[in-house]
């Protein structure tokens, strides 16, 4: 199971993807609002999203789990 951790600290304006969606290398997974502007949080590998730890209005530190997907 690869833990996608987020390389930003900000505010999640978005997530793209849901729990269960198969996903390639380079996805965007989420969209942060960060003190230098937006920045996206693509995934390193492809496979399924099996759990999602971040939603729409959270703050997230860099370097936490943003998800859990489970390597194709």
């Amino acid at each position: 199971m690869y833990e996608l951790r987020s390389p930003f600290e900000g505010m999640v304006v978005r997530v793209d993807v849901d729990e269960g969606q198969m996903v390639a290398e380079e996805d965007e997974i989420a969209l942060l609002d960060t003190e230098a502007g937006r920045a996206v949080v693509r995934t390193d590998v492809p496979g399924i999203v099996r759990e999602l730890y971040a939603e729409a209005g959270r703050f997230v530190a860099r370097g936490s789990v943003v998800a859990l997907i489970d390597e194709a």
